[in-house]
C-alpha cells in the first residue's frame, strides 16, 4: 500500500508572519512529502478564501457556524491504494476547515491510517483531533503534530522527528 500527503493551506496574508506565498500547512506537507516518498494532493477551493487575513477569519467562522462544505477544485479518482494519509491544515476556529471537511465528505476512509497535522497560532490541534474521530469513525486516527505557523518555515526537523515516531 502507498502514503498520501493531503493538505489545504492558504496563502496571502497570515497572523504574525505577513503575506506569504506559500502557506504554512503546504510547507509542511511538501517537507512530508519529501521525507516519506509520499504521493501528495491539494485541496483547492473553488471559490479561493480572502488573501485578508481578518476577512478570511470572518469567511471560516461563516462557514463553521453553517456547517458548509466548500466545494475544491481537483478530485481523486479513490484513495483506495493508500492505506497511510498525511492530513494536513491550519487550525480554524478550533478544527480543520470546512474545505477539508468536504474533503473528508467525499472519499471512504475505512481501515485508513490518518496522521493530522496541523499550523496554528497558539491553539494547538483545537478539538480536530476529537472530530475527525467522530467524523472517520473506521480509521485510525493518531496522534497528531501542531506547529505554531510562525515556526512552520524553520520545523523540519521536528516534522522529521514527529514522522520516525
Amino acid at each position: 500500500m502507498k502514503t498520501l500527503v493531503v493538505y489545504f493551506s492558504r496563502r496571502g496574508e497570515n497572523w504574525a508572519v505577513g503575506n506569504i506565498k506559500e502557506g504554512n500547512a503546504e510547507h509542511i506537507a511538501k517537507v512530508i512529502q519529501k521525507l516519506t516518498g509520499a504521493d501528495i494532493f491539494e485541496i483547492e477551493p473553488i471559490k479561493e478564501y480572502s488573501k485578508d487575513y481578518m476577512k478570511c477569519t470572518e469567511e471560516a467562522m461563516a462557514e463553521l457556524k453553517s456547517q458548509a462544505r466548500p466545494v475544491f477544485k481537483n478530485k481523486l479518482s479513490s484513495i483506495d491504494e493508500y492505506d497511510t494519509i498525511y492530513l494536513c491544515y491550519p487550525n480554524w476556529w478550533g478544527s480543520y476547515p470546512r474545505i477539508v471537511a468536504s474533503f473528508l465528505d467525499s472519499y471512504n476512509f475505512d481501515n485508513k491510517t490518518i496522521k493530522p497535522m496541523c499550523t496554528h497560532e497558539g491553539s494547538g490541534m483545537g478539538s480536530s483531533e476529537r472530530e475527525l474521530k467522530n467524523t472517520l469513525k473506521n480509521s485510525n486516527i493518531l496522534s497528531g503534530l501542531s506547529i505554531k505557523g510562525t515556526n512552520a518555515h524553520t520545523s523540519d526537523d521536528q516534522i522529521e522527528r514527529w514522522i520516525n515516531s
